[in-house]
């Protein structure tokens, strides 16, 4: 299996300062290239090249910096992400984001779930 973490997502309440922050402590000389997704999603990327696992900065009512939110980590899941999902809540985890297309930004198909512990994991799958 290749890198089973696939992409990452840091939760801000102000992008600017977050993207000033990581730009700082990572030493990262460019200005991150900002997206909104959905029309009200900033998205900061952080850098990458093909082929690396990377992730950005995200604001948005539904990433929460801090404690019960944070960092949403993605796995990758081989085949129909339905079938994982269908896995979640037998197993005590709960499906937060269904199934959903990522279109145009990334081929493939995304879903978040809480894990049995209550942790916030995303999932990404071709299928």
């Amino acid at each position: 299996m290749a890198n089973l973490v696939t992409w990452f997502e840091i939760p801000t309440s102000d992008i600017e300062r977050a993207k000033t922050f990581y730009r700082t402590i990572l030493g990262i000389k460019e200005e991150l290239r900002q997206e909104n997704l959905g029309g009200d999603m900033p998205y900061a990327f952080l850098p990458m090249e093909p082929g690396d696992v990377s992730g950005a900065l995200v604001q948005h009512p539904n990433y929460k910096p801090g404690e019960g939110q944070g960092v949403c980590i993605y796995l990758v899941v081989q085949g129909d992400l339905n079938d994982t999902l269908a896995k979640v809540e037998p197993a005590g985890g709960s499906i937060y984001i269904p199934k959903m297309p990522l279109g145009e930004m990334s081929p493939g198909y995304m879903a978040q779930i809480g894990d049995s512990e209550g942790n916030r994991i995303g999932l990404w799958s071709a299928e």
